[in-house]
């Protein structure tokens, strides 16, 4: 492999680095920009599952040849990738498309040379939502290594995010991998605004000088991300049977794990992201001179 394809860091490099704590708070603003108090959105990728067919479609969409038909980002093909990796059933991945088709995110259209085949491919909607996404996945890095920095990205570059997206669609197992090695990560993200749910936490507890637990609305906390009072609940109880939280009486607090494992899945993206980036830039190069 090309040397300039290998992370450039560990994960252990960015928990060390001494803007951490200034990256990861960039992170959660820009998340949290994005999802709070947007219900119709959160509905659309409230869990893990959801979160990945958006993705796929950008994905696979990003890689179609016209000329090549396995390269067609097919439902089938949809379906398969997320029945291999454990994410979502067929039946479920049939209906998270059609809601994503009545909401204005994906275009459905016949294949040019076989009129039978129907092909999904991502709005202008779709297309600029990801680019704040990519924007929220890269601001941590920006703010690590800020010369040269990550300029594509930051400025919504519709031709990094079409290599970009590509490149991404290897990667399922990778970030897998490291979600499932992260109990917190683990138990928060596959549930409905989970991950919404433990960054908002984090951004409060964040806020704290001391380790007193946080006064918090489960209604409030819930409405802000389009879930009820109680999942809101039911999840924060889990997270308290595993170790990851404390409640009482209508207040929580994140243990050292949970901060930890957030802490961890935000260096784990970040090596992965910046790797992704770098292939990125790596084709893109290359076709220009082509």
């Amino acid at each position: 492999m090309d040397e300039s394809l290998r992370p450039a860091f560990t994960a252990e490099d960015v928990l060390a680095h001494p803007r951490f704590a200034e990256a990861r708070a960039a992170y959660m603003q820009e998340i949290l920009g994005m999802h709070e108090k947007r219900t119709s959105l959160n509905r659309l990728l409230m869990d893990e599952g959801r979160a990945y067919v958006f993705f796929t479609v950008i994905t696979m969409n990003a890689g179609y040849r016209p000329d090549d038909r396995a390269s067609w980002p097919t439902v089938q093909r949809l379906k398969d990738a997320m029945e291999e990796n454990g994410i979502a059933s067929g039946r479920r991945v049939h209906d998270i498309v059609q809601r994503l088709v009545e909401t204005g995110y994906v275009h459905l259209f016949s294949a040019p040379t076989d009129k039978r085949t129907t092909l999904l491919e991502p709005t202008e909607k779709m297309l600029v939502h990801d680019q704040q996404a990519l924007l929220a996945y890269y601001r941590p890095l920006d703010v690590l290594f800020p010369d040269p920095g990550y300029p594509e990205p930051m400025r919504r570059d519709p031709a990094f995010q079409r290599v970009a997206r590509q490149i991404g669609f290897g990667f399922i197992k990778y970030s897998q991998a490291f979600i499932m090695a992260n109990p917190t990560i683990a138990l928060f993200l596959p549930r409905e605004a989970g991950f919404m749910i433990l960054t908002k936490l984090m951004a409060l507890s964040l806020e704290r000088d001391d380790d007193a637990r946080l006064d918090i609305s489960l209604t409030e906390i819930g409405d802000s991300f389009g879930v009820s009072r109680t999942h809101v609940r039911k999840l924060l109880s889990e997270a308290e049977r595993q170790g990851l939280a404390r409640l009482e009486d209508g207040r929580v607090a994140l243990t050292e794990a949970a901060q930890a494992g957030f802490d961890r899945f935000v260096a784990d993206t970040s090596v992965g992201n910046d790797l992704v980036y770098r292939m990125a830039m790596q084709q893109l190069r290359l076709a220009a001179v082509a």
